[in-house]
């Protein structure tokens, strides 16, 4: 789909490009937030997988989970993810002296795709890591991964670990607000993947990110239900209503057209403050 800013990047999720009138719009970065265990990884490499298949060049930068974990949870999905490249930022993956500067952090990346990703550790406490990864150190990174390959699809996995390792090194909102004003200027539609916001702060990401697409998952009597909301979308009408989500065994889809049932809206909004 077109429209005023050029053709529609699709997400690769039935129903979920429906709600965005055709998909995100292009070389803009959203947000992906929700609970964990809502699917936001999931949601997340469908969109890079769709890059690949319609012969896109797709980034993932794994901060959360080591590649060859991503992988594995990817194959039970029957999905070629082997062309999705990967930029492991997580600390424990790289091993920087304390001392390193961040031109030199930024030199020192470790990019391949996941069909080579090899076995990798997670560290039990990530700030114990802190000194080793920061927002401004990735941005770094990124930047010369982008100056030497042309991506047209991001994911960043997640922001919340990352800010959690950077917040005593720098001024962290001030970060975040370069690295979307970065992104936003490299021409890549990036997905940033986060926790549910507290909404009683105004994290920085969420204030500026073009769009935000929330996950959320709940028990309504003994039954698991999954939803997902656009809670903005600037530049685009969107559906606002809730929808329903399913994960299956070829990934995520989501019901467009059927409103949720009475005594599920009753839980969204009882958890989220839902109301239109």
């Amino acid at each position: 789909m077109s429209d005023e800013h050029g053709p529609r990047v699709s997400t690769g999720i039935p129903g979920l490009d429906e709600m965005l009138q055709g998909g995100l719009i292009r070389s803009r970065p959203y947000v992906v937030s929700g609970t964990t265990g809502s699917g936001k990884t999931t949601l997340a490499i469908q969109y890079l997988h769709n890059g690949v298949k319609n012969g896109e060049r797709s980034l993932l930068v794994a901060i959360d989970e080591p590649p060859a974990e991503i992988r594995e949870n990817m194959r039970a999905l029957g999905w070629d993810i082997g062309k999705i490249r990967i930029l492991d930022a997580h600390p424990a993956a790289r091993q920087y002296s304390k001392r390193v500067s961040l031109v030199e952090v930024a030199a020192q990346r470790s990019v391949a795709t996941l069909r080579e990703a090899g076995p990798s550790e997670k560290t039990d406490q990530l700030k114990k890591a802190a000194p080793d990864i920061s927002i401004q150190s990735l941005q770094l990174m990124l930047k010369q991964e982008l100056q030497e390959t042309r991506y047209s699809r991001v994911v960043i996995d997640s922001l919340t670990s990352l800010k959690k390792l950077s917040e005593t090194m720098e001024d962290t909102n001030s970060s975040v607000m370069s690295l979307l004003r970065f992104l936003s200027e490299s021409n890549v539609t990036t997905l940033i993947v986060t926790d549910l916001p507290d909404p009683t702060v105004l994290e920085p990401e969420i204030f500026i990110c073009r769009g935000e697409i929330r996950l959320h998952k709940r028990m309504v009597g003994s039954r698991l239900d999954r939803w997902v909301t656009v809670e903005k979308f600037r530049g685009s009408s969107h559906d606002i209503m809730p929808r329903s989500m399913t994960i299956t065994e070829k990934g995520i889809t989501v019901d467009h057209k059927k409103k949720i049932p009475r005594a599920s809206l009753k839980v969204l909004q009882a958890f989220t403050q839902f109301a239109r």
